[in-house]
């Protein structure tokens, strides 16, 4: 009796031991990666790789016309020539005409993490990553594609000079009062009329080709401008694009970004003179039903074999100023999603690298 329970207690031990090794075999196996997120992460003590999921960036392209306008040296005399509208004095004046958006993707810092993978020389699959550490996919080929970059503004043009100059400025060099190069150059505006009527009613002495009447009215017509600058002024105009970046924000939906004036333009921020320009993205709960863990939550779990993606929301874009939309759009927000869990293995991923969706999974 006593041999047998002698027996009984080396089978059970033997049994025990064997069930301890496949035990730890078994961990071994099933945690050959560990995925925290960045903050409880301990890179020092152990073997991985970083990866992102992105965040969308606004790219907000305000197109500005920019006129500067230039009082006429002779202004105080512009009922010479019956003008009623004139330069009164040197200003710039700013009009918003447009707003173009382009949406953007960099890394998110919120949700960065680090996979933890064993010392075993089993083969492992690889990570594609973008240039900013954005997750493209797991076991795949990384694609040789050219990363996003921000999206130029083309839309540019030639400075022009804070001075102007005016031709055919009567006095230089002599000693004749203001008003009288005023009519002076009133009379000269009228001589001009006259020799366009005439090249109109065809009241020449000499017969021309119609090229040549073509070019000699367009000749007159310049000269004419350029004396009537002398009274009402000039104006020179410009467009160019001014570009301001906004992270939406899930808690901060309305976000102040700038402000306009049509004396000085636009300028980031909040503190600027003028009206101000606000983002509005409204969620429209597009992944209200699915249940995925919160941020904190992310923040504190340890997942083996499994790593994280995002599902993204859809929301409404408005760019507001003063009431008023200069911008209504619907578009993909990443940080605005939730994030899920996918298998790390044998498995091939395929990563948005705009939202962080998985677009093609494969198992082996």
């Amino acid at each position: 009796m006593n041999l047998q329970n002698g027996i009984n207690m080396k089978q059970l031990k033997k049994a025990g031991l064997v069930m301890a090794f496949l035990a730890l075999t078994s961990v071994t196996v099933h945690a050959q990666y560990v995925t925290t997120h960045a903050k409880a992460s301990m890179p020092s003590q152990q073997n991985g790789i970083y990866y992102s999921l992105p965040r969308t960036v606004l790219q907000l392209d305000f197109i500005i016309e920019e006129t500067q306008s230039f009082e006429g040296p002779y202004s105080n005399y512009v009922s010479y020539i019956g003008a009623e509208s004139y330069v009164l004095e040197d200003n710039k004046e700013y009009k918003i005409k447009e707003v173009q958006l382009h949406v953007l993707a960099e890394a998110d810092p919120n949700a960065t993490f680090f996979v933890a993978m064993s010392s075993k020389k089993d083969d492992k699959p690889n990570f594609c990553l973008t240039p900013q550490g954005i997750l493209r996919g797991v076991g795949i080929d990384c694609p040789l594609e050219p990363q996003e970059k921000a999206h130029a503004s083309l839309l540019e043009s030639p400075n022009y000079p804070d001075e102007v100059t005016f031709k055919y400025q009567y006095g230089a060099g002599n000693n004749r009062g203001e008003e009288q190069m005023a009519r002076s150059a009133a009379d000269m505006i009228s001589k001009i009329r006259d020799e366009k009527l005439k090249l109109i009613t065809g009241f020449q002495e000499t017969a021309f080709s119609l090229d040549t009447y073509r070019q000699m009215y367009s000749d007159l017509e310049v000269m004419e401008n350029d004396y009537l600058s002398l009274f009402i002024g000039k104006q020179l105009t410009r467009t160019f694009i001014k570009t301001i970046y906004v992270i939406p924000n899930k808690e901060v939906p309305n976000q102040t970004v700038a402000k306009f004036s049509t004396d000085d333009g636009l300028t980031a921020g909040t503190a600027g003179p003028g009206t101000a320009i606000t983002v509005q993205t409204q969620s429209m709960q597009t992944t209200a039903n699915f249940n995925a863990p919160s941020q904190s939550a992310v923040e504190s779990l340890n997942l083996e074999n499994k790593l994280f993606y995002r599902i993204p929301e859809i929301a409404n874009i408005k760019v507001n100023m003063g009431g008023n939309a200069l911008l209504e759009c619907r578009e993909t927000i990443a940080q605005y999603g939730v994030f899920m869990l996918a298998p790390l293995g044998k498995t091939k991923l395929a990563l948005d690298p705009q939202t962080g969706q998985i677009i093609s999974l494969g198992m082996e």
